[in-house]
């Protein structure tokens, strides 16, 4: 699965219950701790801020972090 634009804007329209589960999933496969994850979680409005400022090239530079068998597992996950 190839991480797009469309990929971005599709996290970008998330709803915020959506957006937090993301945030979950996300932080999971990049190795976050649950003190980190949580406070993204409760702070949807900033990382709405971060991914209307995020281009195509910085989401891959995120995931470039997972190795690729959980990526897909990822945008499965996020059905993106």
């Amino acid at each position: 699965m190839e991480i797009t634009n469309d990929t971005l804007e599709k996290l970008k329209k998330l709803n915020d219950d959506q957006l937090c589960s993301a945030i979950g999933v996300i932080a999971d496969a990049l190795g976050a701790s649950s003190a980190q994850k949580r406070m993204f979680q409760k702070n949807t409005k900033a990382v709405r801020r971060r991914l209307s400022g995020a281009s195509q090239s910085d989401l891959l530079k995120q995931l470039s972090r997972i190795d690729p068998e959980t990526q897909r597992d990822l945008l499965q996950k996020l059905k993106l």
